[in-house]
């Protein structure tokens, strides 16, 4: 008698054992199934934003408001940042914006918008932004802003570039953040924040501790009502 239910009792086990087994499969199976992590993150992202050329303001208008910023440095200037950055009520404190671009004809329409103001300087070079760097000053600038070129693999250059002289003053933001190869080059830095309010998303890099608390309350608080190309609404958001 002994014997027999301790036969029985082995079945069980074994029974609840191979359920179990299988049971774990079956979620091995499904989790296999499911996209990688790195392209999940797009079921739970904003959508894209109308203007996508101009969800970087509202973070720089922020950071205008972290510290005092009175010189920036701008790899690709454009009709957003370039005039964000010499508008007085977004940026008070300004005293200098040098824009480094590579296209030769987006850089004259730019320079056409912005050429009359005696805090900008815009230099245009051949070829890929990064080899340039070499003979910038980056600890001379409040703020580096990287939203140059027309490839992935040309913008990956040129945050490298700026690692590789690993700047201890300057904030650096970069557009497009959400871009893995971007994130993986700005992987030197010890500080790095992703913004999600819009997409494309906006990073902020920095060698030194930064708090974005209420950056990121106003930024979540108010993306779902203001469009990002909204600058006088989000330079009164951040008062």
């Amino acid at each position: 008698m002994h014997d027999t239910t301790t036969t029985e009792t082995q079945r069980t086990q074994r029974l609840h054992r191979e359920i179990g087994d299988y049971q774990g499969a079956q979620m091995i199976a499904r989790i296999k199934s499911l996209p990688p992590l790195r392209y999940c993150g797009k079921f739970f992202s904003a959508p894209r934003a109308a203007n996508d050329y101009a969800t970087h303001v509202p973070i720089l208008i922020g950071v205008a408001r972290m510290r005092e910023i009175k010189n920036v440095l701008e790899f690709g200037c454009g009709r957003y940042s370039t005039l964000t950055f010499l508008n007085r009520a977004a940026f008070p404190h300004l005293e200098r914006l040098h824009s480094v671009e590579n296209d030769i004809a987006w850089g004259e329409t730019v320079n056409e918008m912005a050429k009359h103001d005696e805090r900008w300087s815009l230099s245009l070079v051949s070829g890929h932004i990064a080899p340039s760097i070499a003979d910038l000053d980056l600890e001379s600038f409040d703020l580096i802003f990287i939203d140059d070129s027309k490839t992935s693999e040309e913008r990956v250059a040129t945050i490298c570039a700026v690692a590789q002289k690993q700047p201890q003053r300057p904030l650096i933001a970069i557009h497009d953040f959400e871009v893995g190869e971007y994130q993986q080059a700005a992987t030197a830095f010890r500080q790095r924040y992703k913004f999600r309010a819009y997409t494309p998303k906006t990073g902020l890099i920095s060698n030194n501790k930064i708090d974005t608390r209420r950056l990121r309350r106003l930024l979540n608080t108010n993306a779902r009502k203001l469009q990002p190309d909204d600058v006088e609404a989000w330079i009164g958001t951040f008062a």
